[in-house]
């Protein structure tokens, strides 16, 4: 097999090489035993040996080797020294890189075992030769300081014999060039296949330069996502815990950092089995050697990489097994004999953290989020409290934290993956936050940072009522609050009935249930509420929708603004809702009061704990009234049944069109209001209904190889996600709703849906009343049962242009009849 890198060098002589040395015995812990045992039998000059009978030349010889294993003993004597016997003069053996003691692993074998191994084996011979006095040298304790240490030690990077540089992992950085890099694989995630009909498979590998300074564990990790077209058994193959090489990456920009990509016409791989200590042979199931990239082209290409196991990457793989092995055993708890234990991260107060907290600054903490900012480059900004007074940290002026509340703020930058988890993190919620980092600024202030999650938990009351730490918060925040003090802006309010609202009440919390949403477009969100008690100030809506019967007086007009605007479509009618800071307003001219809501605090919450006393009350109250309206003969259709709708449009704003009327329109562009209902969506899959487009070139490519200038972020997530509508005539035409002049995806950001499964999960709830039972009918087609469409009609208001002499459809609003 030639090496299908680009041809600097001829490769034929190191396969020789290769191969010749694959032939020679390789010096292995057990070869020190085969010395003793192999010098034990030699016979001794002057003694019988039973095996005399043997023909004379052949006793010749075994004569002449006695004679000179005695003469090279009695020079090592008059030296002062013995050694082991010949017979392995063309090997040295070098004193192998011994693993740490590790309970959960096989024994390794000491030194003066092997020494009473061999004296085992060799005493049922002893009766008929006597045995030459050997003494080896032992090699230094396994359990010896520089054993404890080496392996820590080690260095991250090398270079081959041929002169390719395998870099450090933390040394990468953003660049348009190739780079080779050699890690152990702590994550693997299944193998998918993207939009641009590719199979790909992502890695998280690290190596020693992942670890901070003087810190025993490590801190960071390096993802690497591997493309191929044409076979799967040319991705690379691995399990968590071994070593794989990967040559010529390049990097890509990915959530304001960057990955590393091994696209299918250049990626090279190997993997080093960590057990077998050798090269792993890939299983290539039906797949080719090598073959051409792509069709029509003229050179050859093979994914396998294939390293010697005499070469340095060999004894670099093996060094680095050595280093993982340990860290993986302090990892877990499990140190060497005479190993000074690193210190431990310990879970901190807010008030007690430094940057000489040990060790290098991190620690847990368990606090209460109160807010968040979304920043487009750069870490999003997230301010928790535990209720400690940390006094070196810098109190936030906004108008979301109150004055008692400020001293008690501390800031903490989420990069990376953190970044992305801070997104869905809501004012209010409770969270447990291991491996934050306390930070300094400009100005000598106290802030943290936080980049991994993997162990990152949201609290809830009813599920982490043990956690001592979550107890202790819940304590203090009780404390200062029943001490005047105000925890967020929400809680200088009561909670009250809208019975017992009047005009000499400002702002009040209440428990409530959903029954209607009204997302009219180029309008404010509208939202009605119930209670299911009475207020003679209130109006009833103007429409008698099933929603409304038997509740007059009892409804609550809410208008969202601002930041609320952007949660209505995430309201679900039948839901039962915590609403703060709610206002009731009498304006002159409009008939009965109404609510609003506004600023960017969570100020709608779900209620999921149905054993609170507010939630029980509520419930009591729908169940009262229901009897009431079945005394008095009234059918009442369950809230929860009713549909999220919009206001009646008036004949004069608006006129539905059929879509034969919609395509034979000559007015270019044009705006129009359709009846229809989705009868199929693309991508086939929703986690690919989202891309990374290179704003730069405007090519709309996940990988962009046109592109010189990598140190900036360029890209940027964008949905793509096509509907095909049909109305009652069975015509049909296609619409995107994936514009930012959409309704539908209005605070859904664009991001990696594979990987973001909350993001996933919200686009799918805020998709399911569209598409109906689509997603479940794509999940069927391999089957042989065909699930018949399922979707609500609606009414789309839909944007006609003309581009690249085609025309062109946009969603920009969707409304249930």
């Amino acid at each position: 097999m030639s090496n299908t890198d680009p041809p600097s060098k001829s490769p034929q002589s190191e396969i020789v090489a290769n191969q010749k040395a694959r032939e020679e015995p390789t010096p292995v812990p057990a070869s020190r035993q085969h010395l003793d045992s192999r010098a034990a039998n030699l016979p001794q000059p002057g003694e019988q040996s039973p095996e005399m009978d043997l023909p004379r030349g052949q006793r010749r010889r075994r004569k002449k080797q006695a004679q000179k294993s005695s003469a090279l003993k009695a020079k090592r004597k008059s030296d002062g020294h013995e050694i082991a016997i010949p017979q392995a003069e063309a090997i040295v053996p070098r004193p192998p890189s011994s693993p740490p003691t590790d309970v959960r692993s096989p024994p390794q074998v000491s030194s003066n075992e092997r020494t009473s191994s061999s004296s085992g084996k060799t005493s049922s011979s002893s009766e008929r030769i006597a045995p030459v006095p050997v003494t080896v040298p032992s090699p230094p304790p396994a359990n010896g300081p520089a054993r404890n240490h080496e392996p820590l030690a080690m260095k991250a990077g090398m270079t081959t014999q041929g002169g390719d540089v395998f870099m450090p992992i933390k040394k990468i950085e953003p660049g348009p060039g190739f780079f080779n890099i050699i890690g152990v694989v702590t994550s693997i995630k299944p193998t998918t296949f993207t939009r641009s009909e590719e199979w790909c498979r992502n890695f998280t590998i690290v190596d020693p330069s992942c670890m901070e300074d003087n810190i025993e564990f490590v801190t960071y990790s390096f993802r690497v996502n591997c493309f191929q077209k044409k076979h799967t058994a040319w991705l690379p193959q691995a399990e968590v815990g071994d070593i794989v090489l990967f040559r010529r990456l390049k990097t890509s920009p990915y959530s304001g950092g960057f990955n590393g990509v091994g696209y299918h016409d250049k990626l090279r791989w190997a993997t080093y089995d960590t057990q077998a200590r050798r090269f792993r042979v890939p299983d290539r199931i039906d797949a080719p050697h090598s073959g051409t990239p792509d069709e029509g082209s003229g050179y050859m290409y093979s994914p396998y990489y294939e390293p010697s196991e005499q070469g340095k990457e060999a004894q670099y793989c093996a060094q680095l097994a050595d280093w993982w092995q340990t860290i993986h055993a302090k990892e877990r708890g499990i140190t060497t004999v005479q190993c000074v234990s690193r210190p431990s991260r310990e879970h901190h107060l807010i008030s007690e953290v430094t940057p000489e907290t040990s060790p290098q600054g991190y620690f847990d903490c368990t606090v209460e989020v109160l807010h968040s900012y979304e920043n487009t480059s750069g870490p999003n900004t997230l301010y928790v409290t535990d209720y400690t007074i940390n006094p070196h940290a810098k109190p936030p002026q906004a108008n979301w934290c109150s004055p008692e509340l400020s001293a008690y703020v501390f800031k903490i930058e989420m990069w990376d993956s953190a970044r992305l988890l801070a997104n869905t993190m809501q004012p209010g919620e409770f969270w447990s936050l291991p491996n934050a980092r306390v930070r300094t600024d400009s100005d000598n202030h106290l802030h943290s940072k936080l980049v991994e999650t993997h162990k990152s938990k949201k609290l809830d009351e009813a599920e982490h009522g043990k956690n001592l730490h979550f107890r202790a918060l819940l304590e203090r925040k009780k404390k200062f609050e029943q001490g005047g003090g105000v925890s967020s802006s929400s809680a200088r309010f009561d909670t009250k009935l809208i019975e017992d609202v009047d005009g000499e009440v400002a702002f009040f919390h209440c428990t409530v249930e959903l029954l209607h949403v009204d997302l009219a477009p180029g309008e404010e969100p509208v939202v009605y509420v119930t209670d299911y008690t009475f207020n003679p100030n209130l109006f009833n809506p103007a429409e008698s929708a099933p929603w409304a019967l038997g509740l007059d007086r009892r409804i609550v007009k809410i208008v969202l603004e601002g930041g609320q605007k952007g949660r209505a479509r995430d309201l679900q009618p039948g839901t039962t809702y915590r609403i703060k800071n709610l206002r009731l307003i009498n304006r002159i001219g409009v008939k009965g009061d109404f609510g609003r809501l506004g600023g960017d605090e969570r100020l709608i919450i779900a209620a999921d704990d149905r054993k609170k006393e507010d939630v029980q009350a509520l419930l009591q109250r729908k169940e009262k009234w229901k009897l009431e309206m079945k005394r008095d003969g009234v059918s009442v259709e369950p809230a929860a049944n009713s549909a999220t709708t919009s206001r009646p449009r008036t004949p004069e704003t608006f006129q539905d069109l059929t879509l034969k009327q919609v395509i034979a329109s000559t007015v270019r562009p044009n705006t129009f209001t359709v009846v229809a209902r989705v009868t199929d969506f693309y991508p086939f899959d929703l986690d690919q209904a989202t891309y990374l487009r290179c704003m730069k070139i405007r090519r709309p490519w996940k990988r962009c190889i046109d592109c010189d200038d990598m140190l900036d972020t360029h890209c940027k997530w964008l949905y793509s996600l096509l509907f095909q509508l049909e109305d009652d005539e069975k015509n049909t035409i296609t619409v995107s709703p994936s514009n930012e002049s959409s309704t539908l995806l209005f605070g859904l950001p664009a991001t990696d849906l594979e990987t973001d499964k909350d993001a996933l999960d919200r686009l799918v709830a805020r998709l399911q009343p569209v598409i109906g039972n689509l997603g479940q009918r794509h999940d069927m087609y391999a089957e042989s049962k065909v699930l018949p469409v399922v979707s609500p009609k609606m009414r789309f208001t839909v944007k006609s242009w003309i581009a690249k002499s085609e025309r062109w459809y946009r969603l920009l609003d969707c409304t249930p009849l």
